[in-house]
Formats: C-alpha cells, sequence, structure tokens
C-alpha cells in the first residue's frame, strides 16, 4: 500500500494528539505555513527515519596496482545504481570518501565497471584503508573497521587453504623417492613394451623355421624333389625363408630401440637395491635368455638365409632362374638350410616359457614402482587432508567468533550448508537475533527455518521446468536416459565461479558417453547470469532460472540453501550423489562410464 503525503500527515498528527502536542500545534505562536514545515519533517522523521539518522562514515582509502579516477558507494546486493557517497581518485591512488550510512550494511566500492571491493560498513566509522586493484579481496590494510579487519583476515585464510594445493604439490614434485619411481615407470615402460614387441618376432621367426623345416622335409624325396613340383617348392620355400629373415630383421630392429632405452639399466640408484633386485632384475633374468637364443641360433640361421635370397635374386635379375641347374642348386640350399636349422619347435618352447615370465614380472616391475610412487603421494595426501581439515576448522572457528558480524555473509557460501549445517544455523540465528529486518538476513533465516523436501540419495529426483534465457521451456525430465549433473549456482556466487572450469573439463570430457549438467541459476539479473554462462565457457544447453535469488523456485524445491550445490543422477533420474565437485565428480563419472 502507497501512503500520500495527505494520509502521512494525517497520521503523524494523531501521532502527535497523543504525544500532547496538539495545543503547540494549535497554538497562536505558529502559523500556518510554519505548521506544515513541522508536519513535513515530522513525517520525514517517521516514514524515512534514515534520511535523518543517517551519519557521516569516512573512508580515507588508497588503491595499489590501478589507475582510477573515481569511486562510488554502492550497496552490495543491490543494482539500482543509488549512491551513499562519492568521491575523486587522485593520480597517487588516494581518495577521502564522506558516506551518508544510516545502518550496518554491505556495501561496494565501484572504480568502474566490474572492478568493486566488498565491505561492511557502519554509520558514524572512520576507516583507513588499502586495497589492492589486482585483487579487491586482497585487502592490504585497514584500520577503524572491525566488519573490513575480519574480511581481510577470512580472505587471508581461504587464501592460504586455497595455495595449499598448490603449495604440497610443489613438495611433491621435489620429493625424490617421488621423482625416482616416477622417472623409473615413465623409463621402464617404453623399455618393457619394446621388449614384449620383439618377443611377437622372436615367435614368429621359431614358428616359420620350424614350418620351414617341415614343409622340406614333406618334398624331398632321396634329396630331390618331383621335377613337376620344384617350381612351387622354390616358391613357397621361399617366402618361408623370406618371413624368417624379415622377422628377425624387425626384433634386431626392436634390440636397437632397446639399446637407447636402457640406460636407467646400468645407471642405478644405489639407494633403491632392495627395489631393483626383486623387480628389474628378474624381469631381465627371464627377457635376456631371449636374447641368447636369437643370437646363437637363429643368427647364423638367417646369414645363411640372407646369402641365398641374394643368390636367388641374382637369378631372377640375371633371367636364370627358369633354368633346369639353376632350380636344382636353389633347391639344394634350401635343404642345406632346412638341415642345418636348429630345433625350432624346442627353441620355440623356451621362447614362450621365457617371455611369458618375462612378461609377467615386467607387469609386476610397474605395479610395483605404481605401488610404491603412490604410496608417497598418499602420504602427501593425508598430509593435505590434516592440513586442510586443520585450516578449515581455523576459518569455521573465526567465523563463529564472528557470527554477530554481518560480514560473515560474505564468506558463508564458502562452506557448503551440507558439511557446515551448525555453522550455517548459528550464523543466520545470531544475525538475525540482531538484524531482523535485513533483507539478506531474513532471507537466509526463511532457509534455516523452513523444511526442505526430502531429496535423499536413491530418491528419484524431483521434476524442473523453467525459462533458459531464450524464454523456452527446459525440463529436467528430458534428460532422461543421461547421467545428469543437477547444478546449483549463480553469477555473483565466487565459489560456483570458481568451480565452474571443473564442470566444463567433466562435460567435454563424459558427454559422448552420455552425460548432461542442468543448470539452476540463482540470479536476479538475467544480464549477468548469460554474460557468466558465455565467460565461463558452460557450452552445456541446459541452463534455466526465474531468477528469484534466493526465492528460486527451483532451490526451494530442492532444499538448497547454499550455493553450489550439485545432485548427480543416474539415466532413471534417480539422485545418485550430492555435491561431488572437481575429483571427486569426475571419479564418480569414471566409475560409471569407464
Amino acid at each position: 500500500m502507497k501512503i500520500t503525503t495527505h494520509y502521512a500527515l494525517q497520521f503523524t498528527r494523531s501521532i502527535f494528539k497523543s504525544l500532547n502536542f496538539n495545543m503547540l500545534l494549535r497554538g497562536p505562536l505558529i502559523n500556518k505555513g510554519l505548521r506544515y514545515i513541522f508536519f513535513y519533517f515530522a513525517t520525514l522523521l517517521f516514514f524515512c527515519p534514515s534520511a535523518l539518522f543517517a551519519q557521516k562514515t569516512t573512508i580515507r582509502g588508497k588503491v595499489e596496482n590501478g589507475k582510477f579516477t573515481q569511486v562510488d558507494l554502492q550497496l552490495l546486493y543491490k543494482e539500482d545504481g543509488v549512491s551513499y557517497g562519492k568521491s575523486k581518485v587522485n593520480p597517487d591512488g588516494t581518495f577521502n570518501l564522506i558516506a551518508n550510512i544510516s545502518q550496518t550494511d554491505l556495501y561496494k566500492l565501484v572504480f568502474e565497471a566490474g572492478k568493486y571491493a566488498m565491505l561492511c560498513l557502519s554509520p558514524n566509522q572512520n576507516i583507513e584503508i588499502t586495497l589492492n586493484a589486482d585483487s579487491f579481496s586482497d585487502i592490504i590494510s585497514v584500520k577503524g573497521s572491525p566488519s573490513i579487519e575480519f574480511c581481510k583476515n577470512a580472505y587471508n585464510m581461504l587464501v592460504s587453504l586455497n595455495l595449499l594445493g598448490d603449495s604440497v604439490n610443489r613438495a611433491l614434485q621435489a620429493d625424490k623417492e617421488a621423482h625416482f619411481y616416477t622417472e623409473f615407470q615413465s623409463r621402464f615402460k617404453p623399455f618393457f613394451d619394446t621388449n614384449s614387441g620383439a618377443n611377437e618376432y622372436c615367435l614368429l621367426v621359431a614358428k616359420t623355421t620350424d614350418s620351414l623345416v617341415q614343409y622340406v622335409n614333406s618334398k624331398i624325396v632321396k634329396s630331390s624333389v618331383i621335377p613337376k613340383e620344384i617350381d612351387v617348392f622354390i616358391y613357397s620355400a621361399s617366402n618361408l625363408l623370406s618371413n624368417i629373415a624379415i622377422n628377425y630383421s624387425k626384433y634386431a630392429n626392436y634390440m636397437q630401440s632397446i639399446g637407447t632405452l636402457s640406460g636407467f639399466i646400468e645407471n642405478r640408484n644405489p639407494k633403491y637395491s632392495g627395489f631393483y633386485k626383486t623387480t628389474l632384475d628378474k624381469y631381465l633374468e627371464f627377457s635376456e635368455p631371449r636374447n641368447t637364443i636369437m643370437k646363437n641360433s637363429f643368427s647364423p640361421l638367417v646369414d645363411q638365409i640372407n646369402n641365398y635370397l641374394s643368390f636367388r635374386d641374382s637369378l631372377i635379375i640375371n633371367d636364370l632362374a627358369g633354368k633346369k641347374k639353376e632350380k636344382e642348386t636353389l633347391v639344394a640350399k634350401i635343404v642345406e638350410i632346412a638341415v642345418l636349422s636348429p630345433d625350432a619347435k624346442e627353441l620355440e618352447n623356451s621362447l614362450i616359457k621365457n617371455s611369458g615370465l618375462a612378461d609377467g614380472y615386467g607387469k609386476y616391475t610397474q605395479q610395483e614402482a605404481q605401488r610404491k610412487a603412490s604410496s608417497v603421494v598418499q602420504n602427501y595426501q593425508k598430509f593435505f587432508d590434516s592440513e586442510r581439515e586443520k585450516r578449515t576448522n581455523i576459518i569455521v572457528d573465526y567465523m563463529f567468533l564472528n557470527k554477530n558480524d554481518l560480514a560473515v555473509l560474505l564468506f558463508l557460501d564458502n562452506f557448503p550448508r551440507d558439511h557446515y549445517q551448525k555453522l550455517h544455523n548459528e550464523v543466520v540465528k545470531s544475525l538475525f537475533e540482531k538484524y531482523p529486518n535485513h533483507i539478506l538476513v531474513k532471507e537466509r533465516n526463511l532457509i534455516e527455518t523452513s523444511t526442505p523436501k526430502s531429496t535423499d540419495i536413491g530418491s528419484i529426483a524431483p521434476d524442473l521446468a523453467f525459462e533458459n534465457p531464450d524464454g523456452k521451456i527446459l525440463k529436467l525430465s528430458d534428460l532422461r536416459g543421461k547421467v545428469v549433473l543437477l547444478d546449483f549456482w549463480a553469477a555473483w556466487c565466487r565459489p560456483c565461479r570458481q568451480e565452474n572450469p571443473n564442470v566444463v573439463k567433466t562435460y567435454q570430457k563424459y558427454q559422448e558417453k552420455g552425460f548432461d549438467v542442468y543448470s539452476v541459476s540463482l540470479d536476479n539479473d538475467k544480464a549477468k547470469w548469460v554474460k557468466a554462462i558465455q565467460d565461463d565457457g558452460l557450452v552445456w544447453p541446459n541452463h534455466v532460472s526465474d531468477l528469484g535469488y534466493w526465492q528460486s523456485k527451483a532451490a526451494n524445491i530442492y532444499g538448497v540453501n547454499s550455493i553450489p550445490t550439485t545432485f548427480l543422477l543416474d539415466k532413471e533420474g534417480r539422485i545418485i550423489g550430492k555435491n561431488l565437485r572437481g575429483a571427486a565428480l569426475e571419479n564418480a563419472l569414471k566409475e560409471i562410464f569407464e
């Protein structure tokens, strides 16, 4: 209901009557004009107390690492453009802003579009602050505001938490034991693969030699071949001999490759002698006999074969291969090679046995190196998990300690409510007692005191149907038959934006296998929502929002009270996971699709 000035004046008169101001207002000492002026200020006092009770808050600041010309103080959570104070920014980055503030609230110091610092300000403060334009959340120094001091400390704690992973990774990369096993794996794998490839050609040499001997024995009668079969004999035997030579050549090429890979065998780290003894040495024990067999038994044979093939080729070039005498000479050479060839069947069995044992020890060597490398990584992971939990608890305790400070709202969503329900409950309860009429606090309190609908794991996900940016209704149930990540986010949510690259990476990896994303935005500004989709490269087509902010109907259906919040749905639309992010999401999808 809109209160007009007329009714406002009437209402004010009734208030002042009850306070015995009526005689004064009607007295002869106040003329009619003065009475209306009095009524105006009384009305303003009653209906717009902030206009008269707004107090001056001074912000003496400096911006480093940036050049700006002015700064404007606005409410953080409104885009109405209302200014609560402006100031020019001097060439040295200093500014002196006097703000008209009537109550404690969340504000932003806007230097230019998209460049602003978030502050929690109260009336009658004298603040000195130094900001970093590279990251306005990184407050260099502050005096005169416990709330901003809290923001500075909380942000530094979060940065320290976020940098923990990088620090642990650097330590892991510098770890000598991890480096040894990782490098060993990378060098042993091509060595093992090359050896395995060589084994295949060694077996082909032995098999083909055995086939040659059997073929020759089946065709030779009294040291000769039936004349009408001589051409076929020479052709077939020559092919077998050629195959033996070709496969031996391939084995020899592999051995040249192994020569370039085997340096790590000689250059051993004495610290890991026990590891070498039970892995690499065992592998070499059963792979080396193959080379002895090939050198002692098949190398001389291949020399004979190559001589035969050269002789045959010379006959063909000189057009003599069709003459009877030369044919008989070729048959004699083939028979001689077959007679002098080693016991290929026995050598084949030996090669199969040794290659099988070598292959087993090779795989064990790889697994053992991987296990030891993983053990080192797990130790760092345990340290990371422990340190992350410790640092997280410090931040959470710090937020509990300052739960009456409105500035806590700037950091609360960094801690998902599903995992930090007590923190959300206590902070919101304390803030609601102190700021019962603040719009953000009221919204949070409504979330904390309402009973969300059941979205337990194992339940069929409630259907959603909302508009995409083009006004088209997109239903969650239309994605049945796919594994779907239902993602609640917003353009203004920093943790959401930080998680978006992980979602994009996962979508690109698994979309062709049947994975999709249904994104529900809790934005209240369509332009910013659409821009965030473009800026973050959210390429899937399923983006919806009713632009209801925390009153989002979709969020209410799913009991979402902090973002980012995700639900993983199977192909039947059943909830199989909640709040899976980063590696946890990828691991879940890997288990499903791979």
